[in-house]
């Protein structure tokens, strides 16, 4: 069994830059795309990690998400100049001429357990604690709006739509859920992958929104997809609908 230094997260996606006015240290990073391509060619993948590096009153806080966003665990981090204080770990930094973060396990709890690598605009990189290494991508944060048809319509026919706006996600492996329960509509789940194909596949890299059932969260009963450029990305099955755009792009 693995365990984290700091009781927070699960992991990875895609390469893509971050916005220009984000804080190198904060944002959310997962390793979705790593474990979905070692899956992918039959090797062994690392567990699904989900990091939110945020910033707190006292400084940093760091966060284990699900893949539906949902925070499992935060731990505040002391950060100094050379040196961040993650639990009882000390870590000492170094930031490297291209502004990357490096970090060297210091005094205190850091044998055995995960420790974060390397930071950059892209990428956080994870040692776990059997000393394998896990790259998580820094995701890109997506709005969504999303609408499910009811069992039974309304009074005069029409179909009843279950609509919920202002759904906030990203692009790494973000998941949302509307319906189930007692909502009068079946549960549908989405889930936004901002793929980028490794060689020696000549698949063009996507942004890629899947529909999945809970019936099985493996196989999606429908995607589409779009350039990885564009800001907004949609589908319509008919019993289902969602769009989500990137934040900032409008």
């Amino acid at each position: 069994m693995w365990r984290l230094a700091f009781p927070l997260f699960s992991f990875m996606a895609a390469p893509v830059s971050a916005p220009p006015s984000e804080p190198l240290p904060t944002g959310t990073f997962t390793n979705e795309e790593q474990v979905y391509f070692d899956a992918e060619v039959g090797g062994t993948p690392p567990p699904w990690i989900g990091v939110r590096i945020e910033v707190a009153e006292t400084g940093l806080v760091w966060k284990t998400i699900d893949r539906l966003g949902t925070v499992l665990a935060s731990t505040p981090v002391q950060a100094g100049q050379t040196e961040w204080m993650i639990g009882t770990c000390a870590l000492t930094t170094r930031t490297d001429a291209d502004g990357a973060m490096e970090f060297v396990p210091g005094s205190g709890e850091c044998t055995g357990v995960t420790l974060p690598v390397r930071l950059d605009r892209t990428a956080l990189t994870l040692r776990l604690a059997d000393g394998r290494e896990t790259r998580l991508l820094r995701a890109r944060p997506f709005t969504c709006w999303m609408s499910v048809r009811r069992d039974r319509p309304k009074s005069d026919g029409s179909d009843d739509w279950l609509f919920q706006p202002g759904m906030a996600t990203h692009d790494q492996g973000g998941r949302l859920r509307l319906g189930g329960g007692d909502s009068g509509a079946p549960e549908a789940i989405i889930r936004i992958r901002n793929v980028v194909w490794p060689p020696p596949s000549r698949n063009r890299s996507s942004i890629v929104l899947y529909v999945f059932t809970p019936d099985d969260m493996n196989r999606a009963v429908a995607y589409g997809w779009a350039d990885p450029g564009a800001v907004r990305v949609g589908i319509n099955q008919r019993w289902m609908q969602a769009s989500c755009t990137l934040d900032g792009a409008e």
